[in-house]
């Protein structure tokens, strides 16, 4: 049976239930070109204090209530979920330590990788141009033949889109992780 393809949010419903990083444009650019891209050196990024300010949706009771909190640079994950699921993960994401300010409070998160890649996008019902280096506003399509099991995969090609399947929602309802699963894709 294919598997089903999903995006992932965070549980916390306000307009700001993302954060942003710390730092300047140049240090955003070098987080989205390493984790987004998988371009750069990640020894360098190991060196990095990394911290993000998480967004006004967000108080000290109700960050606790989320695994999942979107960025533009990287996607975040709580130290819950790494400590749950974080080895069964290992060949598809690597994890780097990082701050989540809330409140002014520092938080124990971590920055995720998506490190494998695979064609989940149907090249033949897509029309998007990789040359124009804008994919958001461009049709994706995604693939519904896809029979390899994987929990986490970004495509082959738009390296910057990145889905989970049925078998990641699966695992975090056995681990009561609190990410929310958006319906499967069809964009």
């Amino acid at each position: 049976m294919p598997l089903k393809l999903y995006h992932i949010d965070s549980t916390i419903f306000h307009p700001d239930n993302m954060a942003i990083i710390k730092g300047d444009y140049s240090f955003h650019k070098e987080l989205f070109r390493f984790f987004k891209m998988n371009q750069g050196e990640e020894e360098s990024i190991k060196k990095i204090n990394m911290e993000f300010i998480s967004g006004k949706g967000y108080t000290l009771k109700n960050i606790v209530k989320t695994d999942y909190i979107f960025t533009f640079s990287a996607p975040l994950f709580s130290k819950k979920f790494v400590h749950c699921v974080g080895k069964i993960l290992k060949d598809e994401m690597k994890f780097f330590p990082c701050k989540v300010i809330c409140k002014g409070v520092a938080l124990d998160w971590y920055a995720a990788q998506v490190i494998h890649l695979f064609p989940i996008v149907d090249k033949e019902l897509s029309n998007y141009d990789l040359s124009s280096g804008d994919v958001a506003s461009e049709v994706i399509k995604y693939r519904k033949d896809i029979e390899e099991k994987f929990y986490v995969a970004r495509d082959s090609e738009i390296i910057s889109e990145f889905v989970v399947t049925n078998l990641f929602k699966e695992l975090c309802e056995e681990n009561n992780l609190l990410i929310k699963i958006k319906d499967p894709i069809d964009r």
